[in-house]
């Protein structure tokens, strides 16, 4: 007998559906910088990472994974390499090589970015999630498999939202295009201002865009206690030692406050980063060290004491920046400081009434803010009583990213 020509290659497509209805679900996510090998220790234990006040967005993967029963795989760039497996999770720190510059640097993302994609086909993902931290996205359009669904997570905006788009940002914005308006399956967005830069580079015409914002547990900042009553005003700032964060303007409104005798206000400063001893030389040259005090790393219990003595945070981060949301931004209006920051912080949107609002990368205006917070009971109350009403939006799990991510894997057809 032949055989019917049309009933072999049923036969073959009820093969392949099936195979594909048998398969696990596997999400591959890559990760950035952070160390998410021992995130994930932690995560096995039932623990938070204590290295960091948010949780995790690893752990929110490693989360969603658990709820679908799917196959996680995750990767980071994270300089100390290390890994570990499990039945159903791989996860692996893998450095990027030491960035070189101008085109050097442009092939280095390119080609870790292939790297992902290559080692998203050897475990055959159906999902690739990929954090901007990770590298250029439009190798994705480049180098993925048709079949396999992308998502990319913006944690930053795309360019300094104060200024123009540079002719390199130019270029990439073109390159990336098609992934953000055609080929990506969703976008899983931070804020405001990067759905905003998204609808400039697609004309409107984006793939879903899932919004969310840090997720944070109640439990660990109803320990902190209210601002001290007594003198002095402490000022604290969280963050990297770097120019583009604004800590020369730090010391700008230090001078400020030597020079109007204003001694009863102190600026507190946790953290590392490339300036650290530059600044740390010029207070001691300029004799501004009682005045700003630097504290390097601070481990979460010693962080959570500065927050404790501290009346309010400052966030002067500079227009040459592309700042995310600012985690630091949610994590004082949880512990109940008003903030002093700019539009240049994507945050600010979402916490305005707890905030004194400053134009950007102008010391001065810091200042006057500083002196008028410090000086106003009236508005540091109105600003404090903000605070309680805008931190319940940090501990909805429903706006995290991993609630966003599960939404879109929910929302698409498997097998």
């Amino acid at each position: 007998m032949i055989p019917n020509t049309n009933d072999t290659k049923k036969r073959q497509r009820n093969m392949v559906t099936r195979t594909d209805r048998n398969k696990q679900l596997c999400l591959f996510y890559a990760a950035g910088p952070g160390d998410i090998v021992s995130t994930f220790s932690f995560w096995q234990k039932g623990e938070d990472d204590p290295h960091q006040v948010a949780v995790t967005y690893s752990s929110l993967f490693f989360d969603t994974c658990r709820t679908l029963g799917a196959k996680g795989v995750a990767i980071s760039c994270c300089p100390r390499k290390d890994s570990i497996a499990t039945e159903q999770f791989t996860v692996e720190n893998n450095p990027k090589s030491p960035p070189g510059k101008g085109i050097a640097f442009h092939l280095q993302q390119i080609g870790y970015v292939r790297e992902i994609i290559a080692r998203a086909k050897a475990v055959d993902a159906d999902y690739l999630i990929m954090a901007d931290a990770t590298g250029h996205f439009f190798p994705l359009l480049w180098f993925a498999p048709g079949s396999m669904k992308l998502i990319p997570s913006l944690h930053c905006t795309l360019w300094p939202e104060s200024r123009k788009s540079s002719p390199v940002q130019k270029l990439l914005s073109m390159l990336n295009r098609n992934l953000f308006s055609k080929r990506a399956t969703a976008i899983l967005c931070i804020s405001q201002d990067v759905r905003r830069q998204l609808h400039e580079i697609t004309g409107g015409k984006t793939v879903p865009v899932h919004p969310f914002i840090p997720h944070y547990r109640k439990e660990l900042f109803e320990q902190i206690p209210p601002p001290p009553a007594s003198q002095p005003f402490n000022l604290l700032y969280a963050g990297r030692m770097e120019t583009a964060k604004g800590i020369y303007d730090l010391l700008d409104i230090a001078r400020m406050l030597r020079q109007t005798g204003n001694g009863g206000i102190v600026l507190h400063l946790c953290g590392t980063g490339p300036e650290e001893e530059n600044l740390r030389n010029a207070l001691q040259e300029q004799g501004l060290s009682q005045i700003m005090q630097l504290h390097g790393y601070c481990a979460r219990p010693a962080m959570l004491r500065h927050i404790a003595e501290s009346h309010a945070f400052i966030v002067p981060t500079r227009t040459s920046f592309e700042e995310g949301f600012n985690k630091v931004v949610a994590e004082a209006i949880l512990a109940g400081r008003p903030v002093i920051t700019s539009s240049v912080c994507p945050a600010l949107e979402y916490v305005k009434e707890a905030v004194i609002e400053v134009p950007p990368d102008n010391a001065a205006a810091y200042f006057e803010a500083v002196i008028q917070l410090a000086a106003s009971p009236q508005l540091y109350h109105q600003k404090q009583e903000a605070c309680k009403i805008l931190r319940k939006q940090f501990y909805d799990p429903g706006r995290s990213w991993g609630a966003a991510l599960l939404n879109i894997v929910k929302s698409q057809p498997h097998g």
